[in-house]
């Protein structure tokens, strides 16, 4: 992403992937009683955001980020790809789906809980095979169908309201400033997933992949060509754990039972 996604992932994420589902308890431990008691009425408030209300969030700084990365227009050979390949998606199990592609270098990509997919052009690099790169796709999809992307977006939220204190930000997403709802979104999209959370997105990928008529063990040559990206390029797919190989041998098995 850019140097200012950056920066706030590296002083929020580390907060975030503690903080889980954004439990009272948990922030509570992380940030001391007093930190809660200082952030007044603004905390409670952010543990009760609706579903509709984190779908508004996640809209409103996924705009944000829009604005602050190159998004590459219609006419692009990146996104004539994407296009191609998620024609007639925007339905996808339930959810309403648009795509678009930045054209950074990073080797990623992730979806926010109003169904924005954005998909890295050094992804689409990394993964010529159209399959392969569905399987991310179709693995961020899973994160936003399984509700982990919403658990995200209540913890950055919280622990953006328990730091500030600022009563405008009391469940009134409305009212937030564009600064805050930017901050927001791009510490929930940088913060690592739960085993069970990864888990549950790379079978929903398989199973994403078999459903769209494409093999499914797609997903385990994509993941093992991330995994064979270590330390080469920039990439946050295989940052969580369980580790990429542990991963690689259960997807193997779950598709197997699958077949």
């Amino acid at each position: 992403m850019t140097r200012n996604t950056t920066r706030l992932a590296l002083t929020m994420a580390g907060l975030l992937c503690m903080a889980g589902s954004a439990s009272a308890g948990k922030l509570a431990d992380l940030l001391g009683s007093q930190g809660l008691k200082d952030a007044g009425t603004t905390a409670i408030t952010g543990l009760t955001l609706t579903d509709a209300q984190v779908v508004e969030l996640g809209a409103k700084s996924v705009a944000q980020m829009d604005k602050e990365n190159p998004v590459a227009p219609a006419g692009n050979a990146y996104a004539k790809r994407l296009a191609r390949l998620s024609q007639g998606m925007e339905g996808e199990d339930g959810l309403r789906l648009n795509f678009k592609v930045y054209l950074v270098k990073d080797v990623n990509a992730f979806a926010v809980p109003d169904g924005s997919v954005r998909v890295f052009a050094g992804l689409m690099d990394l993964m010529p095979d159209d399959a392969e790169l569905m399987s991310v796709i179709g693995h961020e999809i899973g994160h936003v169908k399984h509700g982990h992307s919403k658990e995200h977006y209540r913890a950055a939220y919280l622990s953006s309201a328990a730091r500030k204190g600022v009563a405008a930000m009391g469940g009134a997403v409305g009212k937030l400033a564009a600064s805050d709802i930017g901050a927001i979104g791009e510490a929930a999209v940088n913060a690592k997933f739960s085993r069970a959370n990864e888990t549950q997105a790379d079978e929903y990928g398989a199973d994403f992949l078999r459903r769209h008529k494409m093999d499914p063990n797609a997903s385990v040559r994509g993941m093992q060509k991330l995994a064979a990206q270590d330390g080469k390029v920039k990439t946050s797919f295989l940052d969580d754990h369980p580790a990429s190989q542990e991963r690689v041998t259960h997807l193997q098995k779950y598709i197997a039972r699958k077949k």
